[in-house]
């Protein structure tokens, strides 16, 4: 396999322990996929999951760029004078965070430049389930998430977390602001939940959630990020976020389906799957945010 040829220290160090791969396996598996994970990345707001010892260790999340950083490193600032934040434009980057034990690589909906900066560029659906182990739940409700999209002339494209949940992207056309996007999403998860009251639910208690699975319509805003596709997980198993097919959920697909060493030979195979959807993007979002009702439509978002 290639080597990574950013600079590796402590490579023999575990990180995931039930497969026993080492740091060095995480950053070959960085260099292999590297192009992939980046288009997710770039131009992106970014929070990092820092496993400095390994996933079993301490972790904390990262959004600043660290105070002995090269200062080639890329970086962009929100405000003049505040600490610059954690950008990823190229794998060289991306294994540099490697090394320093960033395992999840999360990133924002929403561009940070050019001419539609902070317009998200897909819709998106966070489906949690209650009970972690109770994939099957969340596979139930994603099918007939797809139906309803389809019913509005939407495609979109589900995604395991590399957890227990799934994601579904709608690729938009042409990027939309949050104003627009966010109520359509906080509509159909509204719509979802009552139609199928036993499967799917928008309350955030999750002592009143039960079993059923939570669709997270507040996570489609301008101050989350999502774990990219591509990115491992900073669990035992070193799983992987797996964008899937829609046959292959049918066919009962999970995210243990898609452990680190399984990912790249599927790249090779499939193409990003993400990249491919974005080419058949959605063009009817506007259309249908204005035919929500009125209370829906006055969803207060938070400026990006």
């Amino acid at each position: 396999m290639k080597r990574p040829a950013a600079k590796l220290t402590h490579g023999d160090k575990v990180y995931f322990p039930a497969p026993g791969l080492s740091k060095r396996d995480y950053l070959t598996y960085l260099a292999q996929i590297g192009e992939h994970l980046v288009r997710h990345l770039r131009n992106r707001p970014i929070t990092l999951v820092r496993c400095p010892g390994g996933v079993m260790g301490r972790r904390f999340y990262q959004r600043h760029l660290p105070p002995h950083a090269p200062t080639s490193l890329p970086r962009r600032f929100r405000e003049e004078g505040e600490r610059p934040l954690i950008s990823i434009s190229d794998v060289d980057t991306l294994l540099y965070y490697g090394n320093l034990g960033a395992v999840e690589f999360h990133a924002g909906l929403h561009l940070l430049e050019g001419p539609q900066a902070g317009c998200p560029t897909a819709l998106t659906f966070d489906l949690d389930p209650s009970d972690p182990g109770d994939f099957e739940r969340v596979r139930e409700l994603a099918l007939r998430l797809r139906d309803v999209l389809r019913g509005l002339e939407l495609d979109g494209l589900p995604k395991t977390t590399g957890a227990s949940g799934l994601q579904v992207f709608v690729p938009l056309a042409h990027p939309l602001p949050y104003a627009v996007t966010r109520p359509v999403v906080s509509f159909i998860a509204a719509y979802c939940a009552s139609r199928w009251p036993n499967l799917a639910t928008t309350e955030r208690l999750v002592r009143h959630r039960g079993r059923r699975v939570y669709v997270d319509a507040p996570q489609h805003g301008p101050t989350r990020t999502l774990i990219a596709a591509y990115s491992a997980r900073a669990v035992e198993n070193a799983l992987v976020s797996v964008p899937v097919t829609w046959s292959e959920l049918e066919a009962g697909v999970r995210p243990d389906h898609f452990p680190l060493h399984a990912v790249p030979d599927r790249l090779a195979r499939m193409g990003d799957l993400m990249a491919i959807a974005a080419r058949h993007p959605s063009s009817r979002v506007q259309a249908i945010h204005d035919t929500l009702p009125p209370r829906w439509r006055q969803t207060r978002v938070r400026p990006v």
